[in-house]
C-alpha cells in the first residue's frame, strides 16, 4: 500500500470502517470492487470534512492550505487509481472521469473528496 493511501485512510475514514478500507485496498483482487464505495461514500469522518459549494476553485483552495504541486489519487476510475500527478491534472481528470476519488495532497493532513459526478465535494483537512 502506498504511504499516501495509508495515511489518508487513517486520517479521513471513520474509525469503524478504517480497518476494512486498509485491508481491502491492500489486496489487488478486492481493491477494484471496493473502490466503488467512493462513488457514494458515507465512510468519511465528517469531523474533518468541509462540504464545498459549486464554483469553488479546488486547486486554489488546496494550494492555499499548503498542497504541493503533485498529488496522489485513490479512485474508482481505474486509469487514475494509484497515480501521482500534478494537482491541477488530478482535479480535472477526477471530474472528467466522474467516479468517486480522493485526492491526497499532504498524507493524513490534506485531501479532496469528489463523489460520483460531483454530487458531493469535500475538503478533508486534519491538523497534526
Amino acid at each position: 500500500m502506498h504511504p499516501h493511501e495509508e495515511a489518508t485512510i487513517r486520517a479521513f475514514v471513520a474509525s469503524p470502517r478504517r480497518q476494512r478500507w486498509l485491508e481491502s485496498l491492500s489486496v489487488a483482487k478486492r481493491r477494484e470492487s471496493f473502490l466503488d464505495r467512493l462513488n457514494h461514500c458515507r465512510d468519511i469522518d465528517e469531523r474533518y470534512a468541509t462540504p464545498l459549494k459549486a464554483g469553488v476553485d479546488i486547486v486554489a483552495s488546496l494550494s492555499s492550505l499548503g498542497a504541493p504541486a503533485t498529488c496522489y489519487l485513490i479512485s474508482a476510475t481505474a486509469s487514475l487509481d494509484g497515480k501521482e500527478m500534478p494537482l491541477a491534472d488530478g482535479v480535472a481528470k477526477s471530474e472528467m472521469g466522474g467516479w468517486g476519488t480522493i485526492i491526497s495532497c499532504l498524507p493524513g493532513r490534506l485531501a479532496y473528496y469528489y463523489d460520483e459526478c460531483g454530487e458531493r465535494r469535500m475538503l478533508l483537512k486534519r491538523d497534526k
